[in-house]
């Protein structure tokens, strides 16, 4: 017997809230799907329905936020097929949005995982029409890590910059370095 589709995101949604909850309260290395059962109320068995484990919750949490950062940013570029100071915008709003799973997302043990499946998400999404060499791959590269970086950076430290100085930084990382490098014959 199949349940209704709302019941089953439902309650893969509340583990997924319970997990960020406990991730609130200790390293999330250190959580347990014990743990995150008896906190949301179900057993194992509906736990490993949903997810391997609980890197497969996380990647899923990782996958949902890039999903709706592409839809946004999708939107954005059915105006404008610029990267200009909106398409920056949208995409520090969609940070911005949920913090509570994006600072454990972007935490110090799990960040490093987070850049790099946003990095390749991103270009494969947004960018790779242009990265067509080693070298233009390298830069955006760069410019993505840089970017992620910073934004984790001020999630971190969220009174050190305030979001329109995060914005020109990146715009003018990329408009003086990314853009140049990418439109450069060399």
């Amino acid at each position: 017997m199949n349940k209704q589709p709302e019941i089953t995101d439902n309650t893969r949604e509340t583990i997924v809230n319970t997990f960020f909850q406990l991730a609130r309260e200790k390293n999330i290395t250190q959580i347990t799907v014990c743990e995150i059962i008896y906190a949301a109320g179900y057993s194992r068995a509906t736990f490993y329905r949903y997810f391997k484990d609980i890197f497969a919750l996380i990647e899923y949490a990782e996958d949902s936020f890039f999903q709706k950062t592409r839809a946004a940013l999708a939107e954005h570029e059915g105006k404008s097929s610029v990267y200009d100071r909106p398409f920056f915008e949208i995409f520090i709003k969609c940070f911005n949005e949920d913090l509570n799973r994006i600072s454990v997302l972007m935490s110090e043990q799990n960040l490093s995982h987070f850049i790099r499946r946003m990095r390749e998400k991103t270009i494969d999404n947004i960018n790779i029409q242009i990265a067509d060499t080693p070298r233009k791959k390298a830069v955006t590269d760069m410019f993505f890590s840089s970017v992620f970086s910073a934004i984790a950076n001020h999630i971190q430290n969220p009174n050190a910059l305030t979001d329109e100085d995060l914005l020109d930084i990146i715009q003018k990382l990329f408009i003086d370095w990314y853009w140049p490098q990418m439109t450069s014959k060399t």
